[in-house]
This record gives structure tokens, sequence and C-alpha cells, in this order.
């Protein structure tokens, strides 16, 4: 009988534990900031981890995307992009040799953009697929980012959310 009477008490402090649990561990976060309005894009990513963003190319008209990857310690690096357009690939430095894939390795802790007046841009990361356009309005600052969060805080954060 008294092992009884100790199940709910353990049960509770093994809940009590998993819940401490959930605002003391941290995982890494990509965080999409738009600095004009108050809204965030906040996605759990793995480190290393991959993520891109497609876009129509605002001067030539045509599609290209920028491949990331998430480095130890929340750096980004760009490692490539892509685009079919040799006119796009001249724009970003690269010979003109119709090429689909053109290798970079730059690393950053964080880059801008803007949110493209005709198109948005799309975020794909871990078989998704976001439309940056949800994050504001047309020509809308946005900041690229990686933070580390509490399992609780990212669960409270997660998705795009307004700012109050």
């Amino acid at each position: 009988m008294k092992i009884k009477g100790w199940l709910p008490l353990l049960g509770l402090l093994i809940l009590a534990a998993a819940g401490g649990a959930l605002f003391i561990f941290e995982i890494p976060v990509l965080q999409v900031v738009n600095t004009d309005r108050p809204a965030t894009l906040s996605l759990r990513i793995r480190e290393p981890g991959r993520f891109s963003i497609s876009y129509i190319h605002s001067i030539y008209q045509q599609p290209a995307a920028e491949e990331f990857e998430v480095g130890k310690g929340g750096e980004i690096l760009l490692r490539g992009v892509r685009t079919r357009s040799p006119s796009v690939a001249h724009y970003y430095g690269f010979d003109e040799d119709n090429r689909e894939y053109y290798p970079v390795d730059r690393r950053m802790k964080s880059f801008a953009l803007r949110l493209g007046m005709a198109n948005a841009q799309m975020l794909s990361q871990g078989g998704r697929e976001i439309s940056l356009g949800d994050l504001g309005e047309k020509g809308d600052r946005l900041e690229v980012r990686v933070v580390r969060m509490t399992w609780g805080k990212y669960f409270l954060y997660r998705g795009v959310k307004e700012k109050s």
C-alpha cells in the first residue's frame, strides 16, 4: 500500500522535471525577422542544417535560388546559387557558361533581403516551403539569422508571429 501512495508524487516529479527541461535545453532556430514591421518566422533547424531561398530575380525576371547551410555555432554559410539564366549568373559575378549550379563559400552571422516587389521569396527547409511574403509587405527588409532558444520558448514562438 505504501508504494501506491508514492506513484502520484513520483509522476508529478517526473512531469515537473520534464517541464523544467523545456526551459533549460537550447536548440538552434532559424529566424527571419521583419525589421520594418513586427513579424518573425522561427523554424527549428539542425547544425549542420540546410535551407534555401528561391525567388524571381528583380532585374532579369528569371528564377534563382540561394542555398545555405547552418554551421556549428550558428553561422550561416552560403553554399551556392542555382539558376539557369546566364544573365542572373553574370549579375552574381559568375562566368556565363550555362551551368545550373554555382558553388560559393561565404560565411555570415546574418544577412538581409527585401521582400520582392512582384513575387515573394520562398524559404525551403526540411521539406517545408514557406512564403516570406507572409512576414510583411512588398519592399520590407528581412533579416535572416540563427539564434539559440529553449524548447519552451520555441514552442511559444515557432511559425510566423506578430509582436503586439
